[in-house]
């Protein structure tokens, strides 16, 4: 979970910086850098209602150096679906991870950004080329957060990127005529307006957006709850009674966003809401987070039932199975419940994860066997 590396100050040297007209990456360029991953397809159940599919893309910088790139990097996962008779015309849903909008903060900016070898100095450069809006929101814009330089970054870029994210999740929605949990995407407390995704002058927040097979966004937002340690110097909560259930062709669907996932008063309110469906996009990083020591709960007190002895005993990937979705979800209401992960080298950013299902009230094996096996697609027959 641990993903954003806190970039330096350096406005006194910023405002000396000559900006010059953005150079954006040729589209062939663009091309040749994109990952080109194996992919992993997983099929299970044996239901005719439809589908739902967990998509874990295998994303670098340069998927999101246009938004062509990026909508052509998920698009084939959606192919290898179709291909094997996976996607069912208004009634399939896909699933994509948590932050897999957020890296739209850098699309089409110059290529000077893509050159760089860390996430740091990328973000620097991309606040160097865009000086003026970043000043004026630093000196004007409402703060929230305790990191004000990030929450200025993304603040600045809040209207494209949420544009993008909205043209290209409503343009696959509506090319396979699916349903698309897309991930999330990091916006300034958005809003719905008129079928628009519209940023406000509000804190950051982590939210998550649903579109309906005719390409239509639904008004209404997920917004994760228990931001961790790190996220909380500039995200804030959303509130647990204000996050929806979406009606699907499938049945009621409920999203928690990843550290969601860990809280048993979120299960609570899942009963309630009486869905059939629960979705957790997710984030891990850096990779070999997943097989280190879990520290506990990140920025929050541990529930009542959690085990002190689990504590810098047991791995984070064990940490997951026992205290996120898979050991907690106990609603036989549910019949499925997928958790999937953001995957990609996003500069010298990595991150992993595996996968988790529950289908019927019963734990599904991941038969993903080889870390090298990058991109992953789970198909869920209902």
């Amino acid at each position: 979970m641990r993903f954003f590396v806190s970039f330096s100050i350096f406005l006194s040297v910023g405002i000396l910086t000559i900006q010059c007209k953005k150079q954006t990456l040729e589209t062939t360029e663009i091309s040749s850098f994109l990952p080109k991953p194996k992919l992993h397809l997983q099929m299970e159940g044996k239901g005719k209602r439809g589908t739902v599919i967990g998509i874990e893309p295998y994303l670098t910088k340069y998927s999101y150096a246009s938004e062509e790139s990026f909508y052509t990097s998920v698009r084939e996962y959606v192919e290898k679906a179709k291909d094997n008779d996976a996607i069912f015309v208004d009634r399939t849903i896909l699933v994509f991870p948590e932050y897999i909008g957020t890296w739209l903060v850098v699309t089409a900016e110059d290529k000077s950004i893509f050159e760089k070898e860390t996430i740091a100095e990328a973000m620097e450069t991309l606040v160097k080329q865009n000086l003026g809006s970043f000043l004026w929101h630093y000196l004007f814009s409402n703060s929230y957060a305790e990191d004000h330089l990030k929450e200025t970054l993304f603040r600045m870029k809040a209207w494209q990127m949420a544009d993008r994210y909205q043209r290209i999740f409503s343009r696959l929605a509506l090319e396979y005529r699916v349903a698309i949990v897309a991930g999330s995407i990091v916006l300034p407390h958005p809003k719905v307006v008129e079928g628009k995704i519209t940023p406000t002058d509000g804190s950051l927040e982590n939210v998550s957006f649903y579109f309906h097979p005719d390409g239509r966004v639904d008004e209404q937002i997920v917004r994760k709850l228990f931001p961790i340690a790190e996220e909380k110097q500039f995200l804030s909560e959303g509130e647990l009674n204000q996050n929806p259930t979406y009606r699907t062709s499938l049945g009621k669907l409920y999203t928690m966003v990843c550290a969601d996932s860990w809280f048993p008063e979120v299960y609570e309110a899942l009963e309630n809401s009486e869905a059939e469906i629960l979705v957790v996009p997710s984030f891990v990083a850096p990779n070999e987070a997943w097989l280190e020591k879990w520290n506990g709960y990140n920025g929050y007190a541990n529930p009542k039932d959690v085990s002190g002895k689990d504590i810098g005993s047991i791995t984070e990937k064990t940490a997951w199975k026992r205290y996120a979705m898979l050991g907690r979800l106990k609603n036989p209401k549910v019949k499925l419940g997928i958790n999937v992960f953001f995957r990609g080298k996003i500069w010298d950013m990595t991150a992993g994860g595996d996968a988790f299902f529950q289908l019927m009230g019963k734990p599904v094996n991941n038969l993903v066997k080889e870390e090298k096996i990058q991109g992953r697609l789970y198909v869920f027959y209902l």
